[in-house]
């Protein structure tokens, strides 16, 4: 508290501490959102889906995706959040740039139910970058993984050893898309919704 005394009489004033901007790591940048429980289990939902170990992101050498995980098979760097694009854009590919690993961004809604989940992909490739954005995750009749793209693209095969890009569709048409993105997101719900242990 301190008091401050204009001409006028004293007025008390209460002095708020500020927050830092330590964790603001590209300028311009917002500060990175603390990792929530829903953020930590659709990465390791992602790192099961690839049936790979992961860890904690030891590889995080440029330190600009918080609380990341390394699926340490395929070398892939996974964060969670709610926020929006262009949210992270910048900050996934000084990332990829540093550590010369794709990076994939889970974005998901913050509701109670089912999380709408979104993934933008960045690759590292001979000295430039590429990206994929707006992807959604795709479970096909075998159980297979994938993320495929909301229009047109390549569609993304999640597999142990790696991330296999390929411009065949896991899919015949629109209804037969939908139907694997409907599947993937119920297999989603019954472990977010769930007592299902990561552990």
């Amino acid at each position: 508290m301190t008091n401050f005394y204009p001409p006028t009489g004293a007025i008390d004033l209460m002095i708020e501490p500020r927050s830092t901007t330590l964790a603001c790591v590209i300028k311009g940048s917002v500060p990175l959102p603390t990792v929530t429980r829903t953020d930590m289990k659709l990465m390791r939902y992602l790192a099961s889906l690839m049936n790979s170990r992961m860890s904690r992101d030891v590889l995080n050498m440029a330190g600009l995706l918080a609380d990341s995980l390394f699926i340490e098979t395929p070398a892939v760097i996974v964060r969670a959040t709610a926020c929006a694009q262009p949210l992270f854009l910048g900050e996934m590919e000084a990332e990829a740039m540093a550590t010369r690993h794709p990076v994939l961004l889970l974005r998901h809604s913050q509701g109670h139910l089912a999380p709408d989940v979104m993934a933008d992909l960045v690759l590292p490739d001979d000295g430039d970058l590429r990206w994929l954005q707006d992807y959604r995750l795709f479970c096909g009749l075998a159980g297979d993984s994938w993320l495929v793209p909301t229009g047109y693209g390549l569609s993304v095969r999640l597999l142990p050893h790696g991330l296999f890009l390929t411009e065949h569709s896991p899919y015949a048409d629109d209804w037969d898309r939908r139907a694997g993105v409907e599947r993937a997101s119920a297999h989603l719900d019954a472990h977010l919704q769930g007592d299902w242990s990561w552990r």
